[in-house]
């Protein structure tokens, strides 16, 4: 039989464990949430976490107890789990989501701000090579002015005609 503090200590890493399962729970939510995956993908992921988790609650239960199951084992990771799901899930949730958030910003600002680094030389290029700038044979708008009849776009019958199309049957 252990002491007092012993079987403190192995209860007090029994609720450990609730609470890195439910830590583990979240990020796998987080996971599913953010992929979407499909029925085969989810059944894998569901298998990896069980894989992933179950040594991790092992490690708690050999570290507390040396692994020996007793009902304050089964109390203290229930216990563990409803302290971490009804306080912190949802804080750990808003700041796992945050941080995701401002990452991709980030990346998406990153990648961006490459591909303008290396696109806005080119349209510089391409800008200066094309038709619209100024060649020895040809006046420029700024040099004179083009003396033509305004005509306003409304005042041609044919096109109002057309805009009024969408009344016919």
């Amino acid at each position: 039989m252990d002491t007092l503090a012993g079987q403190i200590y192995g209860f007090a890493a029994t609720i450990a464990a609730g609470f890195t399962l439910g830590l583990f729970f979240d990020l796998y939510r987080l996971w599913r949430r953010v992929t979407r995956p499909k029925k085969v993908a989810t059944a894998l992921s569901d298998l990896l976490f069980w894989v992933i988790t179950t040594p991790v609650t092992y490690a708690y239960l050999l570290m507390g107890n040396w692994a020996e199951l007793r009902f304050y084992v089964f109390l203290g990771i229930f216990l563990g789990l409803f302290l971490y799901f009804t306080v912190f899930s949802v804080i750990v949730l808003n700041l796992l989501l945050t941080i995701w958030y401002y990452g991709e910003m980030l990346t998406v600002g990153l990648v961006q701000g490459m591909w303008r680094l290396f696109t806005v030389p080119w349209e510089g290029v391409v800008r200066w090579r094309s038709s619209r700038r100024w060649r020895p044979g040809r006046r420029s708008p700024a040099w004179g002015f083009a003396w033509r009849p305004v005509r306003s776009r409304g005042a041609d019958p044919r096109r109002l005609l057309l805009r009024l199309s969408f009344f016919r049957k």
